[in-house]
């Protein structure tokens, strides 16, 4: 329940969603007349829009996050668990795994295996349910896709029932314990990830991939639609940051 109910919420209080909500209120006063109102929604909406299409205004709210772990170079050979977190797939009988995967998640399974060829006897975790996709779970997607990259279907496990991180943690809590393991998601995802395996008592090793921020920005660039996706990526981990404390907070008064 919980789960749909951060869904359902998330939908209203996404960057775009902001903007058509004072877009629709400054239509809405408009045809009832009441134009000091429409203009007023709708000029915040249109500066709204602007800003978080703006290049320097996405990259400063995604730096924290991205910036706070390094790529894992340094690999410990010794570690036995690579667990990537899934994303999301779209399933076609007439394309292989690896395309039905989505570039995130095509990201983060590269990386994955990467990390795993330089590990001794270790075991490749792959996770998420069918999600939006409702056909098949993601975690059997990318096993697949795994597979036809030259992992051994031996060395994969996988854990398909998991809806988001706090399931997926939970879920490797009961088959590796408090064992070490590499954790790769995106880089953006990392921080909220990290707290989340370790508030369930996990070890994780973090491997981010998918960096999407950039040192150098020209604030004379142009918005565009791909920082107003970099806004949304960081919007979404935020919110997803702050609902993980109301979870832990609604857990402790529980118990």
């Amino acid at each position: 329940m919980l789960f749909f109910i951060k869904k359902a919420v998330s939908l209203f209080i996404m960057p775009l969603s902001i903007s058509l909500i004072l877009f629709f209120f400054g239509l809405f006063f408009l045809f009832i007349s009441k134009y000091k109102k429409a203009k007023l929604f709708i000029s915040i909406g249109f500066v709204w829009l602007l800003l978080i299409s703006y290049a320097p205004f996405a990259n400063s709210l995604i730096k924290p996050l991205e910036t706070k772990y390094k790529s894992y170079i340094n690999i410990d050979s010794n570690i036995k668990y690579v667990l990537v977190l899934g994303n999301a797939h779209s399933t076609n009988s007439d394309i292989s795994e690896v395309s039905q995967l989505s570039n995130t998640a095509l990201k983060r399974l590269s990386e994955g295996i990467r990390i795993y060829k330089k590990l001794n006897s270790s075991k490749l975790i792959v996770s998420g349910y069918a999600g939006d996709d409702k056909l098949t779970p993601h975690a059997l997607i990318a096993k697949n896709a795994a597979i036809s990259l030259g992992v051994p279907i031996k060395d994969i496990l996988t854990q398909e029932k998991a809806k988001d991180t706090i399931e997926e943690a939970e879920y490797l809590k009961k088959s590796i314990g408090d064992e070490k393991f590499i954790l790769v998601t995106s880089a953006s995802h990392m921080p909220r990830a990290i707290k989340i395996f370790k508030s369930e008592g996990l070890n994780p090793i973090p491997a981010p991939t998918e960096f999407s921020y950039k040192e150098n920005i020209d604030y004379l660039t142009f918005p565009k639609v791909t920082y107003m996706n970099k806004t949304t990526l960081a919007f979404h981990e935020y919110i997803g940051t702050f609902w993980f404390e109301i979870v832990r907070l609604y857990r402790l008064y529980l118990n």
